[in-house]
């Protein structure tokens, strides 16, 4: 039992920011809540924070309500950065893991681990005033860690990391979970979420409209796709699908070709046909929408809001 957040809802005024949200996150995985802005991702991390209350609904954690519980075993690293930029990063640190009743030679050595697990050994000693965004970001992620939360909820936490800094990061959320910590982070990256997470949640105008395994969710559509490889030369190679699999035209992608597969349409005929026209088929793949299109198909208009 972990997190549970059963039809919970919230309003500022008329503006309905959450509509009978409900989650389930297992201690010890990775969640992904995504969505474009003002889908209601930070109004429902608020509310499982207790920085916000809800209207309607119940947010417990392994069975108690989360606001006996979130001081003491949630961290959170909020979209909007809190550092205090005269304090250098050792210091900075100390003081969040002291707001926790943390202090003294164990939790130095375990602020030494993180700053070179983040690659932060070179600029330990700056004030950070002195940092860029990024490093700002991993110090502030190492002060929400430091009393060791059995939750972890980050509100778009990549965002304005360059890819050095994503890797470290994702080690970071990896290793974390594999020691036990339950992971809640919003993003509206596809990689990270297909990279890290066990579920996820779409959620869109405060609803969650699709929820499940990275896999459940593809396939949450219906919709599915050809990707194969012809053994043709060059632009033939789209002549050779039409000629095999009387499809429609089709769309280049790394290493061949995807079709998009009517209803109904069995996939087997382009083998078949390619075997009497002579054509080899080096590779052969029908699979659903990758993440991407499922979050363009189901946000519509609203994906661009980003």
């Amino acid at each position: 039992m972990g997190l549970a957040v059963k039809e919970v809802s919230k309003s500022f005024g008329d503006i309905a920011a959450v509509r009978k949200v409900s989650l389930d996150i297992p201690p010890g995985i990775v969640y992904g809540l995504i969505g474009p802005n003002g889908a209601g991702k930070t109004t429902t991390m608020r509310m499982i924070m207790t920085i916000l209350n809800p209207d309607r609904g119940e947010i417990t954690w392994k069975g108690q309500p989360v606001y006996k519980v979130a001081s003491r075993h949630f961290g959170y690293l909020p979209e909007e950065r809190g550092l205090y930029p005269n304090m250098t990063i050792r210091d900075q640190l100390r003081f969040f893991a002291a707001l926790h009743g943390i202090s003294g030679a164990t939790v130095d050595r375990e602020i030494d681990e993180w700053i070179t697990r983040l690659d932060l050994t070179e600029h330990a000693g700056k004030k950070i005033e002195e940092l860029s965004k990024g490093n700002a970001q991993k110090v502030q992620f190492v002060a929400a860690l430091l009393h060791h939360p059995e939750l972890l909820i980050l509100d778009e936490p990549f965002s304005g990391l360059d890819p050095v800094n994503v890797r470290l990061l994702k080690s970071a959320l990896l290793h974390l979970a594999a020691g036990g910590t339950s992971i809640l982070f919003s993003t509206h990256r596809m990689e990270h979420v297909e990279e890290l997470c066990q579920r996820l949640a779409l959620i869109r105008g405060g609803e969650i409209v699709a929820e499940g395994t990275v896999d459940e969710v593809r396939r949450s559509t219906g919709r599915m796709f050809l990707r194969l490889q012809l053994d043709c030369e060059g632009n033939g190679t789209a002549a050779c699908l039409r000629t095999c699999a009387g499809l429609p035209e089709p769309r280049q992608i790394p290493g061949g070709w995807e079709l998009e597969l009517p209803a109904g349409f069995d996939p087997q005929q382009v083998l078949r046909q390619a075997l009497e026209a002579g054509t080899a088929i080096t590779r052969f793949e029908v699979t659903p929408p990758s993440l991407e299109d499922v979050y363009i198909s189901v946000m519509g208009g609203e994906a661009g809001n980003e």
